[in-house]
């Protein structure tokens, strides 16, 4: 995606930098061109004078550029402007509350983004880091992202210890990581993978690995699974190709709330005669969103599909169960 001409010489040099280390097998000098937004001849000329500068150590073969061998060389330190800081402000501060268990890596990659910070910004970041580094420790988690993150970079298999939720099934498997995805929906994170006992796609969640090993094996991600594609329809961590409509009726009570967001896989937000609204959607799976539905409460009805009307309304009626008498009139 062009970056446009605003970019200086060393925005494009660290995001040539990124683009290299990321693309081994090269790149064409018409997709340099494209990707900062200049023309082939300037590209050309930007690739050959970083390479002779030794700021991008990278060689032409044919049509394509790569690193040359045994080429090794440090990102320059970022400097961002007060925008770029306000957004990554945003992310640290994201991170914070997605992130309910301590984790010294979360820590010490918000201090160092801290000091490429105004003095303002940074201090808040410096805070944010604070509070994450308080959280509860747990160094099985730990453990398990530590090796996730390892072998994921390194394309290298695991052997995973997994209890299953509702079972409390224990079962080991041989697993290749192919994505490591955060939800929001209870403070999780997920790893998406080939399961090698089951030889399909598979999510795990991280809390519920109780062991875990790298191992010496590598693997290839499969041709066909694109992460960003089995996402696309996904309400939270649950993907794939198969989808559902889903129609919910909103009170005029928070209707305004319903119209200010762009929720995912929302197709449409119709107004409703009593200033309520309607909004339709398509997702993957259904059951990510009872949690978000019944956090509505009387101000959500759903209209579609009916086995997501039953589920939720039996919800309701048990709740209401767990209330009668106790409430003083």
């Amino acid at each position: 995606m062009p970056v446009g001409d605003a970019l200086t010489k060393m925005d494009r040099l660290t995001r040539l930098q990124v683009l290299f280390r990321h693309r081994p097998e090269g790149i064409r000098t018409s997709e340099v061109a494209e990707i900062l937004g200049v023309s082939g001849r300037t590209a050309r000329r930007y690739l050959f004078e970083m390479s002779e500068s030794g700021l991008l150590p990278v060689e032409k073969s044919g049509w394509v550029w790569r690193l040359a061998e045994g080429a090794r060389f440090d990102l320059l330190p970022v400097r961002l402007k007060l925008d770029e800081a306000l957004a990554l402000y945003l992310a640290a501060r994201l991170l914070s509350a997605h992130s309910d268990k301590h984790n010294p890596h979360a820590v010490a990659a918000m201090i160092k983004l801290a000091g490429a910070m105004p003095p303002p910004v940074g201090e808040h970041i410096v805070r944010t880091a604070e509070a994450v580094a308080g959280r509860r420790r747990s160094p099985v988690y730990q453990e398990v992202l530590e090796t996730l993150t390892r072998a994921w970079a390194e394309r290298r298999q695991v052997r995973l210890t997994y209890r299953a939720p509702r079972t409390d099934r224990v079962s080991e498997r041989v697993f290749d990581p192919y994505f490591i995805e955060p939800s929001f929906a209870g403070c999780a994170c997920y790893v998406f993978g080939q399961d090698h006992s089951r030889e399909a796609i598979r999510v795990f969640k991280l809390e519920r690995i109780e062991r875990i090993a790298l191992l010496d094996t590598t693997f290839e991600v499969w041709a066909d699974f694109d992460p960003y594609a089995y996402l696309a329809n996904a309400w939270g961590v649950m993907g794939g190709e198969a989808v559902t409509e889903v129609r919910l009726r909103f009170s005029k009570d928070v209707a305004y709330r319903i119209r200010e967001s762009d929720w995912p896989g929302v197709t449409g937000v119709a107004d409703a005669p009593d200033g309520g609204c309607v909004m339709t959607l398509r997702v993957s799976h259904t059951l990510e969103m009872v949690p978000w539905i019944r956090g509505w409460g009387p101000d959500c009805e759903v209209l579609a599909p009916e086995d997501l009307r039953r589920r939720i309304a039996e919800d309701m009626r048990r709740a209401a169960e767990g209330y009668r008498g106790k409430i003083p009139c």
